[in-house]
């Protein structure tokens, strides 16, 4: 697993343990397939660390509320 792999399930981690209703809006990640789709017409190529976050998790749904 790489650094920044860990470094993001630390994050969740934290989360789990002191805001655990904020897990319910984590996205789930992205296959590799899903990324190439979106970013196929980009000008530039993203980076293998991109890539790798987008596989962890896609974002937050947005509810309008505020979790910090």
């Amino acid at each position: 697993m790489s650094e920044l792999t860990n470094a993001l399930n630390r994050i969740l981690n934290w989360f789990q343990h002191n805001k655990p209703s904020t897990i319910n809006s984590l996205q789930p990640g992205l296959t590799l397939e899903e990324i190439d789709e979106k970013v196929k017409d980009l000008p530039f190529r993203l980076t293998q660390e991109v890539y790798e976050l987008y596989q962890w998790r896609n974002g937050m749904i947005d509810d309008g509320s505020c979790f910090f």
